[in-house]
């Protein structure tokens, strides 16, 4: 996956990295990394949520704020935490 010039949100945590190291790997790929889902947003890695013990299917509010927006017709793409980590791998081969 080329990430190159792609607006890139993180929610969650992406054990054993930790969100600055995840932030430099996507840097170096070439990805721009927001705080926050925009109109811009092109991926949302969607990383290991903390458990809430009253309500396990909780998402986040940037996970929430991204569906929102591809029902309203933006395009974003969801990249699972095993899918990042695939990325991460593939990228020190």
């Amino acid at each position: 996956m080329d990430l190159t010039g792609k607006n890139i949100v993180i929610t969650g945590s992406l054990r054993p990295l930790t969100r600055e190291e995840a932030i430099r790997f996507l840097e170096s790929k070439g990805a721009v990394v927001q705080n926050y889902v925009s109109s811009r947003t092109d991926i949302l890695v969607l990383g290991h949520k903390q458990l809430n013990l009253f309500d396990l299917d909780k998402r986040s509010k940037k996970h929430d704020e991204a569906l929102r927006r591809i029902s309203d017709g933006q395009s974003i793409t969801f990249l699972s935490e095993e899918s990042f980590f695939d990325l991460v791998k593939k990228s020190q081969d």
